[in-house]
């Protein structure tokens, strides 16, 4: 019997069952742990113990956690937390089974038998009880029995399961299902890990790969063309413009800024910037500190030339209103107040324009980078050398990456010299308390009162003070006309 027709017939169970499409695809995928690659997993802790050389008995021992290896592995695909905890709960059954039916242990193969041993054996009393309270504790008991039946030679099943490739629909629909689902507390302890909040601490930022899916890249490459086709509006979203210097010098879009809540066919994209896992993240960053939206924005650096950005920090303020009710800069956010997070749309790297960050430097305070135009006051003064004595590390990032990186971080990035694009998504969370639960709302109507007045004619249709390309001011033709 082939993995595949095992598979097969195991969803197949499952449908017969009445079960829902999500189940059916974790039946499907029960024993993907099998085809993950044995390697310097961080579950090999687990069987340190074991002191064999011999390759089968090795083999043997790393199938025998194909549970957890799985659910991981699917997690990391984008697949939910459902579907990755029902892979690994086919093996609590097992397990649980052996403890709680009298005669289970002895009707199980020679092989089955091996690998308990390095699946924790039969359940204890505890054990046995914490698992009857998961809420899918039936369906996992029910997985095990589909799991066992499952392994007919020969057996016709009905489509989809009549081959994997007519399952690609039923997985797709999992995938978009669960695409940009916010982090439970438990899954954003696994990607902030400790040694990720102390470089976060120490170094200023911290980079997440493969951190979307397939899927949800697709969805939001789709939703950044779609926001570039979008009328700019008096709170947003602002379209800034540059030209190319290639001999066509061809007007592109520079950046879009305030986008997130206008109307748009990518709903759970926008509400996953607004609300969702990178939201998580920053406050698992943070030590749980409650954080809100405070911008978002598209940086665009098309083939052929266009821009990059000088060296800067953002320095992100408070706005509160005046006796006249305008809203007014208070302060400045110090670095553990906001966070800017970075979303590769694109490949990035340095060919065409990649981000660089100086580790460590954000603990060295303002750095004077902002111009003398800008009304800053009560800014704590650094060193005015120390900006021309840091260091660089370019950061070259793949699709679906995310950089995340404090307030006072000095960045920067070049223009973009290759015959591909580079975009990227940023989101800036604050601290709740420092800028109120409103901070987006009242950052748009600040920038649409002052440097995005009449979509950025106040500042010559610049992206910012930092831009390096050649910005030019929009004719009030469609962004859509103006982005082809």
């Amino acid at each position: 019997l082939t993995f595949i027709a095992h598979a097969l017939q195991a969803a197949n169970n499952a449908k017969k069952a009445g079960y829902e499409e999500e189940v059916q695809v974790a039946a499907l995928l029960h024993d993907i742990g099998w085809l993950v690659p044995k390697g310097d997993d961080t579950l090999a802790a687990d069987y340190s113990s074991d002191t064999k050389d011999d390759e089968e008995h090795q083999r043997k021992v790393h199938l025998a956690k194909h549970d957890k290896l799985g659910g991981a592995y699917l997690r990391e695909l984008g697949f939910s937390e459902r579907i990755a905890t029902l892979v690994e709960g086919h093996v609590k059954a097992k397990r649980y089974l052996c403890f709680a039916r009298e005669g289970y242990y002895s009707k199980l193969s020679s092989g089955s038998k091996f690998t308990l041993n390095y699946q924790g054996g039969p359940m204890t009393q505890i054990e046995a009880k914490a698992f009857q309270s998961d809420p899918d504790f039936d369906i996992m008991l029910e997985m095990r029995t589909w799991d066992e039946a499952a392994k007919v030679v020969g057996a016709e099943l009905p489509s989809p399961f009549d081959s994997f490739a007519s399952c690609e629909a039923l997985i797709e629909n999992c995938l978009r299902a669960s695409a940009f689902l916010p982090l439970s507390e438990e899954s954003a302890g696994r990607i902030v890990t400790e040694d990720r909040l102390k470089q976060f601490r120490e170094q200023g930022y911290v980079v997440l790969k493969n951190w979307l899916s397939l899927t949800e890249t697709k969805m939001l490459t789709s939703y950044v063309e779609q926001v570039a086709s979008m009328e700019p509006g008096n709170l947003g979203p602002f379209h800034t413009y540059e030209q190319t210097n290639d001999q066509d010098h061809s007007k592109v879009l520079s950046r879009t800024e305030g986008f997130v809540e206008c109307k748009h066919d990518h709903s759970a994209v926008g509400s996953f910037l607004a609300k969702g896992r990178l939201l998580s993240l920053v406050q698992r960053l943070w030590s749980g500190r409650g954080v809100v939206l405070y911008k978002d924005k598209i940086n665009y650096k098309f083939k052929n030339g266009t821009g990059g950005y000088k060296p800067h920090q953002d320095a992100y303020f408070s706005l509160e209103r005046g006796e006249d009710q305008k809203l007014k800069k208070v302060r400045m956010l110090h670095d553990a107040e906001a966070s800017v997070c970075m979303i590769a749309v694109d490949k990035m790297t340095q060919q065409n324009g990649c981000p660089a960050v100086s580790p460590g430097s954000h603990k060295l305070g303002w750095l004077h980078y902002i111009p003398a135009h800008s009304d800053l006051k009560d800014i704590k003064q650094a060193d005015k050398n120390a900006k021309e004595s840091i260091e660089w590390r370019s950061l070259e990032l793949e699709q679906g990456d995310v950089l995340i990186y404090g307030n006072l971080m000095p960045h920067k990035s070049g223009p973009n010299n290759s015959d591909m694009d580079r975009r990227a998504l940023f989101t800036v969370y604050c601290d709740t308390e420092a800028v109120g639960e409103d901070a987006r709302s009242k950052y748009y109507e600040y920038e649409s009162m002052n440097r995005r007045m009449n979509q950025s004619e106040i500042i010559t249709g610049k992206a910012n003070a930092f831009f390096t390309g050649n910005a030019i001011m929009h004719d009030r033709a469609s962004p859509k006309q103006q982005a082809a």
